[in-house]
């Protein structure tokens, strides 16, 4: 029997996904894409409508603040508790000469009608509170904001579908932060999700700019075109750090790390931390995914309005926005903003907020976990954490090794020909005397003589 037929009948399905996919997408655009962007002619018109605003400018070019009073009569509709609150910033206020826009200092001050829809605008790609709060502040203003932008998204259903406690991590050790934009990046993979695409995730160390690719695979052949196509667009980093991943342990890798000159820098395995900027940063890109999911939306969009709010947010540990680090510059987004001469952040600024939030990260961490000092010398015996197969397997492998080599919190322990490097933390210290009860105690060496963690 010919094979034409089904192999039509495959380009016809072909042609029917393409045709669905690009249904979803104009109907996401369409329809999904609310609220739209705001424009300063919205602002303007709602504020003429505003009587609170209207009473404000009133006040600021009679200068007649002095008078002011809460037990007088307003007009209906001037909300009296926002207004008491806008005496108290008076001096920063401005009106322009239109008589249709206040200012405070170079912020926008939104119109009541206006409120809900600006919070929605910073919220859009699902970023949490203090980062929704950061990208609306730096933009516009209004009284109560920070109180109103809580209470959006902890009413935000697709948000608090996926957001779980955070756990208690190990104890932190800081890294230095590069002396330049773009020249150490971490580059790890998220995925895969229902689709089953995976997201190649590439931040900056100094900058905190993230890049983002879709691919299909992890393999070294599909992520060396991605991690090509970003250095070619943004320059190649002087160092690379992955954890040790099979494309990342690949000759192929290697050689393109050779081709461009780059240094490879694998982190310990099984400590993620190590790559905490990539991992954080993933984190937060897996709850706005999820958070898509939940909301209906087509996740690959919502990735976009992520990222170019993400982008545009000032860094809780720089408090610069990364787009303005590595591009000297303030993106446009859907938000509007003053339109004055944009000043460039020095070096200086970044590495001193970089060092306190480091600072206080560090203290803060350290005080809620068991922390001390790592005693591992080389020589030492010690047991290695494996990975619990079941109820009765114990948390270490009951098979010693010997430290061979200590960098750091980094440790290489060697039993037999089996050589494995692990964090600090995995390991237990056993008694020099050597232990009778451990060597007769019967315990079978897993997977043919390789700990479980290997």
């Amino acid at each position: 029997m010919s094979r034409h037929p089904a192999q039509l009948s495959h380009i016809c399905q072909e042609a029917s996904n393409t045709e669905r996919q690009a249904e979803e997408y104009v109907n996401f655009v369409t329809t999904h894409a609310v609220p739209k962007a705001m424009t300063l002619a919205e602002i303007q018109e709602a504020t003429r409508t505003d009587p609170t605003l209207c009473k404000v400018i009133q006040l600021l070019k009679e200068g007649s603040w002095g008078s002011l009073s809460e037990k007088q009569d307003f007009a209906d509709g001037v909300d009296v508790a926002a207004l008491m609150s806008l005496r108290k910033i008076k001096d920063e206020l401005t009106v322009t000469a239109s008589d249709d826009t206040v200012l405070r200092g170079t912020k926008i001050v939104i119109p009541q009608s206006l409120q809900n829809k600006a919070i929605s605008l910073a919220h859009e790609g699902h970023q949490g509170v203090v980062k929704t709060k950061k990208l609306i502040r730096e933009k516009v203003w209004f009284p109560g904001i920070d109180r109103q932008v809580e209470t959006m998204i902890s009413g935000c259903i697709p948000c608090q579908a996926v957001v779980l406690p955070n756990h208690t991590q190990e104890p932190l050790r800081m890294s230095e932060l590069p002396s330049s934009p773009w020249e150490k990046v971490g580059v790890d993979f998220c995925g895969p999700f229902p689709s089953g695409d995976y997201l190649l995730v590439v931040i900056d160390e100094y900058s905190r700019y993230p890049e983002v690719e879709i691919l299909q695979s992890t393999s070294a052949r599909a992520t060396i075109p991605k991690l090509d196509k970003i250095f070619s667009t943004l320059g190649i980093p002087l160092e690379v750090k992955t954890d040790n991943g099979p494309p990342f342990q690949s000759s192929e890798f290697a050689n393109f790390a050779t081709y461009l000159g780059f240094k490879h820098r694998k982190i310990t395995p099984l400590w993620p931390q190590a790559n905490a900027e990539a991992e954080r940063f993933m984190r937060t890109l897996g709850k706005t995914i999820r958070a898509a999911c939940v909301d209906g939306h087509p996740w690959k969009q919502t990735l976009y309005a992520f990222l170019r709010n993400y982008r545009a947010t000032p860094h809780c540990s720089t408090g610069i926005a990364p787009a303005d680090v590595l591009f000297g510059r303030p993106l446009r987004i859907k938000l509007p903003e003053s339109p004055l001469p944009f000043q460039s952040h020095t070096d200086a600024k970044l590495r001193q907020a970089d060092a306190v939030a480091k600072n206080k990260m560090k203290l803060n961490a350290d005080k809620t976990r068991h922390v001390a000092p790592v005693a591992l010398k080389v020589g030492v015996r010690v047991l290695c954490r494996q990975k619990k197969e079941g109820k009765l397997c114990p948390a270490y492998n009951p098979c010693p090794y010997k430290v061979i080599a200590v960098k750091g919190s980094m440790v290489t322990a060697k039993r037999n020909d089996h050589v494995i490097t692990r964090n600090s933390s995995h390991f237990k210290t056993l008694p020099a005397v050597e232990n009778h009860h451990t060597q007769s105690s019967g315990w079978k060496i897993m997977n043919n003589g390789q700990d479980a963690m290997a």
